[in-house]
C-alpha cells in the first residue's frame, strides 16, 4: 500500500522469484498469488541494481509482447529489487498502474527507500532464522563447541563441551 501511495499507483505488490515462478506475498490492487516467470517484468527488476521504471509498458520490447501486460490492460511499470549486502536479489516490490505515466524522482527515490526498509525487515527475519537454527545445532549436537570473543576467551561452551572434558560450563567460561 505504501508503494501505491508514493506512486499514486492502483497497484502494487511484493514478490519473491523462484526459478520459474513469481511467487506474490503481498499485493494490492489485484488479485494474483503466483506468476510464471517468463511472464513477469520483475524478471528486468531482478536482473539490475537499480529501479526500473517502463513508462509505457505496451512500447517497451521487453514488455509490448507479454501476455500478462496485454491481458491486464496494464500500462505502467515501476520495480525495484530487494537486495541482500551480498547483492543477492531476494525479490521485488512493484507497481503498476492502467494508463501510461512517469514518476518524479521524488517518487523513484521514495520507492527506492521503500525498497531498503523492506529489505532490512527481511534480512532480520532471515537473521533471527537462521540464529535459531544455530541456537537449537549449539545445544543438541554432539560436536564440541565453544565460542570465543576476539582476544580467545571462552564465551560460551555448549553441552557436548561439559560433557566430553567433564568440567562445568561455569568452569569453562572465562
Amino acid at each position: 500500500q505504501a508503494a501505491c501511495l508514493i506512486t499514486d499507483s492502483p497497484a502494487a505488490l511484493f514478490a519473491m522469484m523462484e526459478e520459474q515462478t513469481q511467487r506474490i506475498q503481498s499485493c494490492v490492487g489485484m488479485e494474483l498469488d503466483t506468476v510464471e516467470r517468463k511472464n513477469t517484468v520483475c524478471q528486468y527488476t531482478i536482473m539490475s541494481t537499480e529501479l526500473l521504471v517502463i513508462e509505457d509498458t505496451f512500447e517497451d520490447p521487453r514488455s509490448s509482447s507479454n501476455p500478462l501486460i496485454r491481458e491486464g490492460n496494464i500500462r505502467f511499470y515501476a520495480g525495484v529489487p530487494l537486495m541482500d549486502e551480498d547483492g543477492d536479489v531476494l525479490g521485488t516490490i512493484c507497481v503498476i498502474d492502467f494508463q501510461p505515466k512517469s514518476l518524479s524522482d521524488r517518487q523513484k527515490h521514495l520507492l527506492e527507500e521503500l525498497g531498503v526498509g523492506v529489505t532490512k525487515i527481511l534480512l532480520g527475519k532471515k537473521r533471527k532464522r537462521q540464529a535459531g537454527y544455530f541456537s537449537e545445532i549449539f545445544q543438541l549436537t554432539n560436536n564440541v563447541i565453544c565460542v570465543l570473543d576476539q582476544d580467545c576467551q571462552i564465551k560460551d561452551v555448549n553441552p557436548a563441551f561439559t560433557n566430553v572434558l567433564g568440567i562445568s560450563r561455569s568452569e569453562s567460561i572465562a
